[in-house]
């Protein structure tokens, strides 16, 4: 029996202190397989790079989709740079496909990847990553939450289909129970256990409110009714430095493992 960690973290951009080595010595210590990283800041202009920095940190193979491009400050200055996507694996990666998210005028394009990930036991996973709207326009997320749906069970060929991110909607919300109807998904928090109220906006933890928007979501196995087991989900990367006081993101990462027999 093999056990896979896998956790979903938005890193924040280069937004707050920028601060990707005390990110990486938290993951470094839950040693997860599999990572979904939202809002990786890369820049060639500011010589950084979030996903690339962590790949090398945590000796995980990366794939890294560029998204959301324009200028933002990086150290007070102003820099060309993408908010991308990015799946780390210390297991065999490989890029899939990606597509580009319904938009309005007004949000910078969204995207959806999706990597091939070969396990242990020679299995193949299908695992989705996306960042929805953060715009308080129900019917844009709504329609990006569909999009995901209407994508990711087409990949039948795949026994493990995990879907990743920061959907900036609540459980419960319309936009998540469209998309566990659509998807026949089962919500992996829950499934391995995690404690509830589940939260994961930092910010929000600290002024007494319980706020989740990150999830990971898995599919029934193709032609079956039968899902993936997963145990020990959990809030992760929710620990201040103690020095500077601050979270490794704005976000905290949501963590399951996913059982393999």
């Amino acid at each position: 029996m093999e056990q896979i960690g896998i956790i979903t973290i938005n890193t924040w951009k280069c937004d707050g202190n920028y601060d990707t080595r005390l990110m990486a010595e938290q993951l470094k210590a839950l040693s997860p397989g599999i990572i979904a990283c939202q809002e990786c800041f890369a820049s060639d202009e500011a010589n950084a790079d979030t996903l690339k920095f962590l790949s090398g940190s945590l000796n995980m193979n990366a794939c890294f989709l560029s998204a959301r491009f324009r200028k933002r400050i990086f150290k007070d200055n102003w820099v060309q740079s993408f908010s991308g996507l990015g799946i780390l694996s210390a297991f065999p990666l490989t890029a899939l496909e990606d597509y580009t998210l319904p938009d309005v005028p007004g949000d910078e394009p969204r995207k959806l990847q999706l990597c091939e990930i070969v396990l242990p036991d020679g299995e193949k996973m299908l695992i989705a990553n996306t960042h929805l709207t953060h715009l308080r326009n129900t019917g844009l997320r709504a329609a990006q939450a569909a999009f995901v749906s209407d994508k990711v069970p087409a990949f039948e060929a795949y026994k493990y289909r995990v879907i990743c991110g920061d959907f900036n909607a609540v459980p419960g919300s319309a936009e998540l129970k469209e998309l566990v109807s659509k998807t026949t998904a089962i919500d992996c928090y829950a499934a391995g256990g995690g404690a509830e109220p589940r939260y994961s906006l930092a910010e929000a933890y600290d002024r007494g409110m319980r706020i989740c928007v990150d999830h990971i979501f898995a599919l029934p196995h193709p032609g079956a009714n039968t899902y993936p087991d997963f145990v020990n989900s959990a809030i992760v990367l929710n620990a201040k430095d103690h020095e500077k006081g601050i979270y490794p993101s704005d976000h905290f990462g949501i963590s399951t493992t996913l059982v393999i027999n």
